[in-house]
């Protein structure tokens, strides 16, 4: 008869009923040695609070972000530009002319008005 098997025929062959077996040995041996395991528990807490007390005391990270900034606002404000000069646009055609001041008010220095004539 052989006695040896490889881990994997070991691992498909592990039912319900063995890793119950496993814990109330694990539970038997607890008992038995629970007054041993007291300083191991301890060292292991204040390992724990060595590394808690570590990380604590580190800076936060500095986050670096991987594209600039001032793109990121450029293209927020060439999109606000954008929505700006359509809405304006639509507010012209359907001849809106409280809506087109309004929004020549908002952006005194885009609207087409303030460089000298309306460029439509």
């Amino acid at each position: 008869m052989n006695y040896t098997q490889s881990f994997e025929e070991f691992s498909t062959s592990l039912g319900p009923t063995d890793l119950a077996l496993y814990a109330g040995v694990g539970v038997v041996l607890y008992v038995l040695f629970k007054d041993r395991l007291s300083p191991v528990q301890e060292m292991l807490l204040e390992l724990v609070e060595q590394v808690k007390e570590f990380f604590k005391s580190r800076p936060a990270p500095v986050v670096v972000p991987k594209t600039p900034v001032v793109v990121k606002n450029n293209e927020t404000f060439n999109q606000m530009v954008a929505s700006w000069k359509q809405t304006r646009d639509l507010a012209v055609k359907y001849k809106c002319d409280r809506a087109v001041d309004a929004l020549d008010d908002a952006f005194q220095y885009l609207a087409p008005t303030t460089c000298g004539g309306d460029h439509e």
